[in-house]
């Protein structure tokens, strides 16, 4: 089992869409409990905010939560395909010693890459290039958004499929495709 699949599949978990429960489908950061200058300086150095912006938006406090989950699979991803993820992090002063913070930049770089490699996956496994976008889950929702990029869900079947784990996906024709032989 690859490491940086594994962590994926951890980082972006289907849990409570498996039971039978409703997940939010993006992540939403619990940033009222945490030290509102921590949050804007973590958002200044990942590059989320501008510098001399004090306040964010809800989309930027998204976008933080998302990167905060992925972060690891990222800097795993991005130095496999890479070589290394130095491009995309913030820069640590001397005294700052401690793990990565990978940048707003960096986390798309890795979610544009992961979307290309689950579109090939994809089509390899006959979804055909012109239905590939408009895929969704077994739930019904979207593998791939409005523009073009994986969403939660999409992570999430892509990572499950790579593991060669039990999961299905659909065809916007109602044809089934999955890594076992999917259910009538």
């Amino acid at each position: 089992m690859k490491p940086a699949l594994l962590l994926l599949l951890l980082a972006f978990p289907v849990g409570a869409q498996e039971l039978g429960g409703h997940a939010p489908e993006t992540p939403e950061p619990a940033l009222a409990t945490e030290d509102r200058t921590a949050v804007l300086e973590e958002m200044w150095a990942r590059r989320i905010l501008a510098p001399d912006l004090t306040a964010w938006a809800p989309a930027d406090a998204q976008l933080l939560g998302r990167i905060r989950m992925g972060e690891a699979d990222a800097l795993a991803y991005l130095k496999k395909k890479f070589g290394g993820y130095r491009p995309w992090i913030a820069p640590r002063r001397a005294k700052e010693a401690g793990k990565p913070l990978l940048t707003k930049e960096g986390f798309e770089k890795f979610i544009f890459h992961l979307t290309q490699d689950a579109i090939e996956f994809f089509e390899k496994r006959g979804a055909g290039a012109k239905w590939a976008l408009k895929l969704t889950d077994w739930d019904g929702r979207r593998l791939f958004d409005a523009d073009g990029k994986l969403t939660p869900a999409g992570i999430t079947v892509y990572t499950r499929a790579k593991l060669k784990l039990e999961v299905y996906w659909k065809a916007p024709n109602g044809e089934a495709f999955g890594t076992r032989r999917p259910p009538k």
